[in-house]
């Protein structure tokens, strides 16, 4: 975070030293792999706190609203949010099989491909639904809204309970679901979490985590997705954040070939996130078979 226009040898070093510190000034600048940045005034700056685990900053700007940064990342905004979590849960849920009854949809729909009766099978089960991370309650919120009438459980496991009180707090409209009597929440380490987990417990399995990095590190690797498969459903369907197309190439190729190296089918979709390095998003799927690759219409994210 910074303010002054330093000399040019200087910039860059007060920038990295001040990206991801508590708040001093009425800026805040998040820098990408030294290169790329994003700033933004801090009109006011509503908690700045240290957790067990990474800063929580939460600010209020003119243009995005409130917005939450952990360790110096922003993760979402009150003008964007609902591009991220409708983009994830949508690409997780229409993949999985549907009733006939909802055998009629639209392309950006949650319910498998149009018109091929072998995709829209029908699911008698109500859906067990695993959510990783997603401490903002923004998942949550968008699963048990859209789609209530057909699950009957969703278990959200977020290591960090300090993001769950802050976002009550500052961004009631997005944790607006941690009261839902269908919601199991689970304050511990996804990763323990999963590998004590029966064995073909879930349908879904969404993961909203931070960047693969720190404790989050092991979100992006063959053992992980390894494990996930063991706890998914034979017709589940595992779906994840997984960075920007054009600044974070490493991560999505190692993200999609080791999704590869445990799941017979994987997709990468796409969709806008303003707050987000790029401004342009990645979510990719995996399942044993993705009966819908198709992206969201814009208008989608727009008129949300």
């Amino acid at each position: 975070m910074f303010t002054p226009r330093l000399p040019m040898g200087e910039n860059l070093d007060h920038m990295l030293k001040f990206a991801s510190m508590p708040s001093t000034t009425n800026w805040f600048q998040e820098v990408h792999k030294d290169n790329h940045s994003l700033g933004m005034s801090q009109k006011q700056v509503l908690f700045d706190q240290q957790s067990d685990y990474q800063h929580v900053l939460i600010f209020e700007n003119e243009l995005y609203g409130k917005v939450l940064v952990l360790d110096g990342c922003y993760m979402l905004s009150e003008l964007d949010e609902h591009m991220y979590h409708k983009a994830l849960t949508t690409y997780g849920m229409q993949n999985l099989p549907c009733h006939p009854e909802e055998s009629k949809t639209t392309s950006g729909s949650p319910c498998g491909t149009e018109g091929d009766p072998n995709a829209l099978q029908a699911q008698d089960d109500k859906l067990n639904i695993l959510v990783v991370g997603a401490g903002d309650g923004g998942i949550v919120r968008d699963l048990l809204r859209n789609w209530a009438e057909r699950i009957e459980k969703v278990t959200m496991v977020e290591i960090d309970q300090m993001v769950i009180d802050a976002c009550k707090q500052h961004f009631p409209q997005v944790a607006a679901e941690f009261d839902n009597p269908k919601l199991e929440l689970k304050v511990e380490d996804a990763l323990k979490f999963i590998k004590s987990a029966p064995d073909q417990s879930y349908d879904l399995v969404l993961c909203d985590s931070t960047d693969p990095e720190g404790f989050a590190a092991g979100l992006i690797e063959v053992d992980f997705y390894q494990s996930i498969k063991r706890v998914m459903k034979p017709s589940g369907v595992f779906c994840a954040q997984s960075g920007s197309p054009f600044l974070m190439k490493e991560e999505l190729e190692k993200t999609q070939t080791n999704l590869a190296k445990v799941f017979d089918d994987v997709h990468t979709f796409h969709g806008p996130m303003l707050v987000y390095p790029g401004g342009f998003w990645c979510y990719t799927a995996a399942g044993a078979k993705l009966i819908n690759k198709n992206n969201l219409d814009m208008k989608e994210f727009v008129n949300a």
